[in-house]
């Protein structure tokens, strides 16, 4: 019989942890216990979700294995102690391997009565719905005294003691034996048919058709037709696939897609109880043979890239390039990053296409003001670049003079913008700009990277150029359909189809070094099981640590406070790791005390694509007090602070016009919102600030003089001068909005061809990192749309670079070899 015995504390000395290793040494002829610790396991916080970590993912797994759990504790103020509280609250949270589980409760305490009430709260806890373990009734083991209960070697000294926990035991083996005879799998019996239910999704409810024979499950059909691609995918392919496997509805939900992962079970199960079964059964059933897997992995490739996003895949696509072998790890169940969500243009100059587009209210006068720049104040690096770039700007507007003209860009614009947009001073007096010859790979291979990506199957709107958040320039390159996920389907397409293996659910842990050369890395996959990557370079691509608020405010520099409570909206997954692998073998940082939040993210999940996302020379951005309070068409920072410096919310106002422009929504998505209260709609403005707890003349009046700006082209309040239309047509919107957490701009230190560099400024052999995972680039603050420029640019140069490297110490060591 295989035991599993969890010590209820995690102090260092525990008498409790005497009292298991006691058991596990006098009945190892009768059961085999593994004595489990509590050290590492986190608080519960259901906020942070640590289920699929790997401290508790081995409890988990060792639990679901084991024929029954012994659990010790101790007495903490009439009750149990917050560590063992914590795992029990981890282990009925997403996971419940204690159901159905024998469980035998012991203590040890100062006290006479030998944690008798701790014990009493414990059943109360096992017996819980989400717990539901099958405790052992009567026989309390109870150990007062403890601390005179103990020989020097760590036995119980009395015999009587010895005797009782013997007839305690001995019973729990014969009712653990008993008690798993009724967790054997119930035979159940479903009346034959399709059975059509539905399964919620991003963009509302999914319709499901479930196919029953009399004694199985035979299909799951789920129409994700109307459903934002790339969001979720991996729910409706491996919920359904797991349940199928098994015939089985103890399935693990996946992290980050908890909702959609409960409604396609929730579904199945309706199904089943339409057809006369009852899906609990179901539920009590094991796992899949392939969600139980725990056997180590082993495998060997030329480069191994951390992280499935833009950077990663980009990387990846531009290795099979190369001719070269590539294994890509991501640690979530699904791959995308970041990239699959964000809005989708790019930033890249192509004033050969930008030209065909006419200018808008406000550009040329933008112009004007980057030319009238004191050149004292720009950074020698630079300077060349910024006196060519003003020659530009005096031809473009002497040969415009009097006219709209056309959308001037160049590189050098691109360029400029990028360095003074990240040009920042912290709060310790610190200066910080981007590092020269990055951004200029940046920007001057910006159009190539558009290029690349359309040779891989990305296609891109060409009737529209535009601008996100903070851009400071209308120069985006968007795909046509599905956001960011137009450019993962399609790197994933192409890396898969070429010979690139994939692996998710892997959280890498170490770097391999073998002789100064980084050579592989060590992962955790599901249910704990080890993967070893061996490898001739690494890529790091698993994106920054804006999903990591304890290393955010333990770097910052730059904002006056960051919340602990604050909203991100980075996927769960980027939490630094790749910068704390490059520093586990000497890599430098640089630029880590800068994030960037943005500005119009939902107040209640920090995510962008809610309410009315509108180009930023549609934005009127009102304070809870119904009044302009920023020049909307700012860098991001300065929107924040802007924002915070009012209160933190405040709304994005449309009318029927500005709605048009938005590009990320639906009528439908509309209609729901506001339905639920997280989007306002009137017929009237006075209705609308009414709805908003406004002063409906104040409203009005900052509207007015808002329209009044458009038609003169001019913002005397607050300086906007890029415009395009009023808000006139009913009927309106409020979008409520406030900062939460976008980008790192800090991180791994590169050169040029993205090696990883030390604090001596020197390669790290075999180490390479693209995207957010590196800083020096965006320095204290990143235009918009130029995170999808940096991750496919040297993303696709840090491919190269490791193979050409990897082809050099070929070369070099079959050299030494004659």
């Amino acid at each position: 019989m295989k035991l599993i015995g969890i010590v209820g504390t995690n102090a260092q000395e525990s008498y409790n942890r005497m009292l298991l290793q006691f058991m596990q040494k006098h009945f190892k002829h009768k059961a085999e216990i593994e004595i489990l610790e509590l050290t590492d396991v986190p608080m519960f916080n259901e906020s942070d979700d640590q289920s699929n970590s790997d401290i508790i993912q081995h409890f988990n797994n060792k639990i679901i294995e084991a024929d029954g759990v012994i659990i010790a504790t101790p007495e903490h103020n009439h009750s149990i102690p917050s560590a063992l509280k914590s795992i029990l609250e981890w282990l009925s949270f997403n996971l419940h391997p204690f159901d159905g589980k024998p469980v035998m409760i012991v203590g040890a305490s100062y006290d006479v009565q030998g944690s008798s009430r701790a014990q009493l709260h414990l059943r109360q806890i096992l017996d819980a719905p989400g717990v539901n373990a099958t405790v052992m009734p009567g026989y309390e083991f109870l150990l007062g005294q403890a601390h005179h209960a103990f020989d020097e070697q760590g036995n119980i000294k009395s015999e009587r003691t010895i005797d009782f926990l013997e007839s305690c035991f001995l019973r729990f083996v014969r009712f653990t034996q008993v008690a798993n005879l009724l967790n054997e799998p119930e035979e159940i019996t479903y009346e034959p048919g399709q059975y059509c239910v539905t399964a919620p999704g991003h963009n509302g409810d999914l319709p499901m058709v479930v196919t029953l024979s009399m004694d199985r499950i035979e299909s799951i059909d789920i129409d994700t037709e109307g459903e934002s691609e790339g969001i979720a995918d991996v729910v409706f392919k491996r919920i359904p696939s797991q349940i199928l496997e098994g015939q089985t509805l103890n399935v693990d939900i996946l992290s980050g897609a908890s909702v959609t992962s409960n409604g396609v079970i929730d579904g199945v199960a309706k199904a089943i109880k339409m057809a006369g079964a009852n899906p609990d059964v179901l539920r009590k059933r094991p796992k899949a043979l392939s969600a139980v897997d725990t056997s180590d992995e082993q495998y060997t490739t030329d480069v191994v890239v951390v992280g499935a996003g833009g950077a990663g895949l980009s990387a990846a696509a531009s290795i099979l390039q190369e001719g070269k072998k590539v294994i890509v790890v991501e640690k979530f169940p699904a791959i995308g990053g970041n990239t699959v969500r964000t809005g989708g243009p790019m930033n890249a100059a192509n004033p050969q296409w930008q030209n065909t587009f006419d200018a808008i209210a406000g550009e040329s006068h933008t112009l004007q003001e980057i030319s009238t720049i004191d050149e004292s104040t720009i950074d020698s690096e630079y300077l060349d670049d910024f006196k060519e770039l003003k020659q530009q700007i005096t031809n473009y507007l002497a040969e415009n003079t009097g006219k709209t003209g056309y959308l001037f860009d160049s590189a050098l614009l691109h360029r400029i913008q990028t360095y003074l947009g990240g040009k920042r001073t912290d709060q310790l007096g610190n200066i910080i700009y981007g590092q020269y010859d990055l951004v200029k790979i940046l920007t001057d291979e910006a159009l190539e990277s558009v290029k690349w990506l359309e040779d891989v199957g990305v296609e891109f709107d060409k009737h529209d150029v535009t601008m996100p958040v903070g851009a400071l320039w209308r120069r985006g390159h968007k795909p046509l359909k599905s956001e960011g996920y137009a450019y993962v389907s399609a790197l994933q397409k192409y890396v898969e189809n070429h010979g690139g293996i994939i692996i998710t659910d892997t959280a890498v842990k170490e770097l391999i070094v073998e002789e100064g050369h980084v050579s592989g890395v060590i992962g955790i996959g599901l249910n704990s099981k080890k993967i070893t990557i061996r490898a001739n370079a690494v890529i790091l691509a698993s994106g920054g640590f804006g999903a990591n608020t304890k290393m955010l405010k333990e770097y910052n520099t730059y904002w006056t406070e960051i919340d602990d409570d604050i909203k991100t909206s980075n996927s769960p997954a980027i939490t630094g790791d790749g910068i704390i692998l490059g520093q586990s073998v000497g890599a430098d940082l640089v630029g880590m005390g800068f994030s960037q939040m943005m500005p119009v993210s939902d107040p209640d999940t920090g995510a962008l694509f809610s309410g009315l996302q509108v180009p930023p020379q549609n934005f009127i951005m009102v304070n809870k007090q119904g009044k302009r309070f920023v020049n909307e068409y700012g860098s991001r920072d300065k929107l924040t602070q802007a924002a915070i410096d009012n209160g933190g919310l405040f709304y994005l106002i449309a009318d029927e016009q500005i709605k048009k422009t938005a590009y990320n929504t639906s009528q439908e998505k509309i209609d729901k919102q506001i339905a639920a209260g997280t989007l306002f709609c009137a017929n009237t403005l006075e209705e609308l600030a009414e709805k908003l707890a406004m002063d409906p003349t104040v409203f009005k009046q900052t509207i007015a003089d808002y329209n009044a700006y458009v038609d003169a082209g001019h913002d005397p309040e607050f300086g906007k001068d890029v415009f395009d239309l009023k808000v006139e047509i009913p009927p309106f919107y409020a979008t409520p909005r406030k900062p939460a957490v976008h980008h790192t701009m800090g991180g791994l230190k590169i050169d040029t061809q993205t090696h990883v560099l030390d604090s001596k400024g020197q390669k790290i052999s075999g180490l390479y990192a693209a995207g957010e995972v590196a800083g020096g680039i965006h320095a204290g603050n990143r235009l918009g749309g130029n995170s999808l420029t940096d991750i496919f640019t040297f993303g696709r140069i840090a491919g190269k670079t490791a193979s050409h490297d990897i082809n050099l110490r070929m070369n070099t060591n079959h050299r030494a070899k004659k």
